[in-house]
C-alpha cells in the first residue's frame, strides 16, 4: 500500500521507529548478526570514576542444549532489555553498533556495547542488575 511505501521511505531518511522495538526485534538483530540466539545482559561498569552502562551479548545461546531458558523465557528477558533500551533512548545506538561490530561472543567472553548515559538526566540505576 501507499502508506507502507511512504513509511519505508521515511524510515530510510530518519531511521526506524524505535517506539515499537521489542524483545523479538532484539533477538532478530542478534540472530541476523551472529547466526545464533545469544543471551544478553545490561550491566554497569565503573571506569575512571564514571559509571558506564553496557549491553553485553553473552556467549550462551538458545540453541545450546545447556541453555537455561525456554524460548518463551528468552524472549521475555529480551523484552525487558528492549524496554529498558527504549527508556534510555539507546535502541538506534545498539542497532548501529551491532551492525558495525567485528567481534563475536565466545566462551567466557561477552561482547560489550557501551551506552553513553548522562546519569544526571537519566534514571539508569533503576534498571541495572549489577
Amino acid at each position: 500500500t501507499n502508506s507502507d511505501i511512504l513509511r519505508e521511505n521515511l524510515e530510510r531518511i530518519v531511521g526506524t521507529d524505535d517506539s515499537t522495538f521489542s524483545g523479538l526485534d532484539l533477538a532478530t538483530l542478534i540472530r541476523n548478526k551472529y547466526g545464533r540466539s545469544y543471551d544478553v545482559q545490561l550491566i554497569k561498569k565503573e571506569f575512571m570514576g564514571r559509571n558506564l552502562l553496557a549491553l553485553n551479548v553473552m556467549w550462551k545461546y538458545m540453541e545450546q542444549r545447556s541453555f537455561p531458558l525456554t524460548e518463551e523465557e528468552y524472549l521475555l528477558r529480551l523484552d525487558d532489555v528492549a524496554n529498558t533500551l527504549k527508556c534510555w533512548g539507546a535502541v538506534s545506538h545498539i542497532r548501529n553498533s551491532l551492525a558495525k561490530l567485528k567481534e563475536r561472543p565466545r566462551i567466557g567472553k561477552a561482547v560489550s556495547i557501551f551506552i553513553d548515559m548522562d546519569e544526571t538526566g537519566g534514571r539508569a540505576n533503576e534498571w541495572i542488575y549489577k
